[in-house]
């Protein structure tokens, strides 16, 4: 007998026996689908489309306003930085010679 015979004959063995254990478990044969699974699996599918708005919203073009508060918050941001980097070298500068 060939080779490819035996190895035809073997994988044909191999799969009943898996369908058999599969049979005998209760467990779904591959490529089956539990029913239950796939209901959860379609719900959880609406679930993500309905919030597919959100997920999917584009993102926008700051207005020049919008760009200009932003530019103004930066600057106050900066100019408050300054400031306390002044009052902790004054602090330090006092706290020195003591």
């Amino acid at each position: 007998m060939p080779g490819w015979a035996i190895v035809a004959i073997v994988a044909i063995v191999m799969l009943t026996i898996v369908q058999v254990v599969a049979m005998i478990t209760k467990r779904p044969l591959p490529g089956t689908q539990d029913p239950a699974e796939l209901e959860e699996l379609q719900k959880r599918l609406e679930a993500l489309e309905n919030r597919r708005p959100e997920i999917e919203a584009e993102p926008t073009i700051p207005t020049k306003a919008e760009a200009n508060l932003a530019a103004e918050d930066r600057w106050r941001l900066d100019m408050l930085e300054a400031r306390l980097e002044e009052l902790e070298k004054k602090r330090d500068d006092g706290a020195s010679p003591a």
